[in-house]
């Protein structure tokens, strides 16, 4: 096989995988980045894998050490020097989207037909080269499906985060479950004008015995013409937190008439202007 081919189309694999790498990465630390330097550091890469695949056969040690200056000099291309503290952050990020991305290929080369391309490129074997295309395609597949893990990660992440330990309690009926702290929230009941917290239809009906005030509290959402639930106030809603509990008295709640997680990972929509947090005691403060 005709060696400056086999160059050629390394040069330009690493210089697509490693512009949607840098590509990701931007979008991960949220970085206004010129596409410029976006195509400098990908030639950056591709020039850099050229130079390992033309031999540079080295103990293990000095190779980590080479690919952490590498990881170094694509990070300062890209974003420029904003001190030390960026750009390890930056350097970490990027071998963490390498290591993602080197599993994804590592799966579909491992058990599709690209395998045996890439196999049979390195091995020199001309009458099993895969199409420059075909590598592009390849790439630009592993970028989607990085990219989608990542986001599916910080979704759940930034769910969790608002995630709360709640006990309902009326009565001799206590419920304990999970509430969302949705900002988004703004439902009240038209008497008081109290915030009103969203249960599942199942939590609601251990509560239909209640001799706490009832009210049809009309609402409304992003798509849906609304309607009225029927809501009631119960005497108590705990919410778990670092130090201890919260307590808020005769909290209203309405039982939905659709369901709130799609996973069921919680069954209240906290009241958007629910307080969470540590109070200068070292309790916890909340109100609605």
């Amino acid at each position: 096989m005709d060696l400056d081919l086999y160059i050629d189309v390394i040069f330009f694999v690493n210089f697509f995988m490693d512009l949607l790498l840098l590509i990701l990465l931007k979008r991960v630390l949220r970085k206004k980045v010129s596409w410029g330097r976006l195509g400098a550091g990908a030639v950056l890469g591709g020039f850099l894998g050229c130079l390992e695949v033309w031999g540079l056969t080295v103990p293990g040690f000095l190779f980590a050490l080479i690919s952490l200056i590498e990881a170094c000099l694509l990070v300062f291309v890209v974003f420029g020097w904003r001190g030390i503290r960026e750009l390890v952050k930056e350097t970490i990020t990027l071998f963490i989207l390498a290591v993602m991305a080197g599993g994804v290929m590592e799966m579909i080369l491992g058990y599709t037909r690209a395998g045996v391309y890439a196999m049979n490129v390195l091995g020199g074997n001309e009458g099993y080269v895969l199409p420059l295309l075909g590598w592009i395609f390849l790439a630009a597949g592993v970028f989607f499906l990085v990219q989608g893990l990542w986001q599916l990660g910080d979704e759940i992440r930034r769910e969790r985060k608002n995630l709360y330990a709640l006990t309902l309690r009326d009565g001799d009926v206590a419920v304990d479950v999970t509430g969302y702290l949705d900002t988004g929230n703004c439902l009240q009941e038209p008497g008081s004008g109290e915030g009103v917290h969203i249960v599942t239809k199942q939590v609601f009906e251990m509560f239909q015995d209640s001799k706490g005030e009832r009210a049809l509290i009309p609402f409304h959402t992003i798509g849906n013409p609304g309607g009225v639930m029927e809501g009631v106030r119960i005497e108590m809603m705990e919410i778990a937190g670092l130090r201890g509990k919260a307590r808020i008295k005769g909290p209203w709640i309405a039982g939905a008439p659709y369901g709130l997680s799609k996973k069921e990972t919680y069954q209240v929509l906290l009241y958007g202007e629910t307080a969470v947090r540590e109070d200068k005691k070292g309790g916890i403060a909340s109100g609605h």
